[in-house]
This record gives structure tokens, sequence and C-alpha cells, in this order.
């Protein structure tokens, strides 16, 4: 096992700064000519494995991170970068893998059992995936995002009352969230409660305006109710945020 290195700050600073402003081509190249002076830094793996995830270079962002774990083998952070990886490149298996070796590591990782149940919530695995979601809000019940995800995979089972119920959760954690509203909006839409839908849908559009989706599906609700007038003005919005929105047409 090699000896960390890091470079000194001074060093290591500009190349953070170039990646959190999002120059991720430059912070790539300044990386891979700092690793070479110092080929056992765990910092300067894990950035460039970041850089390399935000040019959607795949393969050469798992060599990184498996670079940094062979530095630093118990690090539970990167087992699950290299999860999300794996899952955006979509190999879930892989993916799930990784996230169950990080919280080996560290048995409390919320966001490690979140994206598990990420994971098994897309493969239609709902009842294991909200599973996942329950132990990530037992370790931490203030995690908006696992009360989103549950919402989600309530929503697909088809149990609107407990999938509003999340959403709920989730705006009492985090108020500003759009998506929480929109999310809700769908199910109200679902449940058939065409007002409460378009009250959700017009939060989620106070916090973003530009919300096509939600001026969309707003539009829907507002048909089913006998507001076409209202209805044609929300598609409209619709349009002038994305002209083009084909289902709005």
């Amino acid at each position: 096992l090699s000896k960390p290195k890091d470079p000194p700050s001074d060093q290591l600073q500009p190349i953070i700064n170039l990646y959190t402003q999002g120059h991720l081509q430059q912070a790539l190249f300044d990386t891979t000519e700092m690793l070479k002076k110092f080929p056992n830094s765990f910092v300067l793996c894990n950035i460039a494995g970041a850089s390399h995830v935000g040019l959607k270079q795949f393969e050469a962002a798992i060599s990184s991170f498996k670079q940094a774990l062979k530095i630093k083998p118990d690090d539970a952070d990167v087992y699950n970068n290299i999860g999300n990886v794996l899952e955006q490149k979509g190999d879930s298996e892989a993916a799930i893998d990784n996230y169950k070796q990080a919280i080996k590591i560290k048995p409390n990782y919320t966001e490690a059992y979140n994206n598990i149940g990420a994971v098994l919530s897309k493969k239609g695995d709902l009842n294991s995936a909200l599973d996942n979601f329950k132990k990530a809000l037992k370790i931490n019940p203030d995690y908006a995002e696992a009360y989103n995800n549950m919402g989600a995979a309530l929503n697909k089972k088809g149990d609107l009352e407990a999938a509003i119920d999340s959403y709920k959760q989730a705006l009492r954690i985090a108020p500003d969230n759009a998506e929480s509203y929109y999310k809700m909006g769908i199910s109200f839409n679902k449940k058939g409660d065409a007002k409460a839908a378009i009250d959700s849908y017009k939060q989620a559009l106070k916090i973003s305006p530009n919300h096509a989706e939600a001026y969309n599906n707003m539009g829907v609700a507002l048909s089913y109710k006998g507001d076409l007038v209202e209805a044609i003005d929300s598609f409209k919005q619709a349009l002038k945020v994305n002209p083009k929105h084909a289902e709005v047409w």
C-alpha cells in the first residue's frame, strides 16, 4: 500500500477552484499533470474521477476512483461515487454492489441506502426500494431526497395517499423544492383531485417559473375540470418556456 501524499494546499486549491467553477477540462489537465509529481494523491485521484464524470467519460472516471481506492481502500465515499458512475452507465447490478460496499465500510451511510433505493425503484423492485429509503430515513429523518424518492416509488406502486404524504414530508424539510410540488401534483392528478394538483403545480411554478412540465400538467388538470381557457393559457406558458414541446402542441 502506497503512502498517501497530497500536494501542498497552495498547489491544490487552484485545481479545486477550476473544478468547482465548472472548468472540467482544464481541471482534468492540471490534475493529470500534478499526478505525475504526486502519484499517491488521494485528493487528485478523486478530482480526476469527478471531472471525468462531469465530462461523461465514465470508464476513465471509474479508473480514477479505483486509483483512489488503491491509496485508501476503506473510503466509503469512493465506492459510492463508483456506484453513481455505474448507475449512469446503466450497470445497475454493479452499482448496487458498490453502494453495498460503501455501507459495509460506513454502516450509517444514508446516501448509499438512498442510492440503492433509487436504482431498485428504476428497476421496478419497488418494495425493496422502499425498504432502502426507510433505512436511510431511520438514520437521518431529515433527508428530503429520500422522502422524494420514496414518494416516486409509492406513486409507481399506486399508493397515492402515502406518496402525497412522502412529498409533504420532503417539503417540510426543504420547502423550496419545486420538484416535490410538481411530483405531488402528479399524484393528486392520478388520484383524480384536479384542484389539489393545480395548487401543487402553482406552488412549483412560484419556485421555478420556467418549469414547462408543470405548466403542461396544470393545463391537463384544468382541462379535466372544464376550465378550457385557463388550460390553453397554461399550455401557452409551457410553450413560451419550451416551444418544441410536441405534447403541449
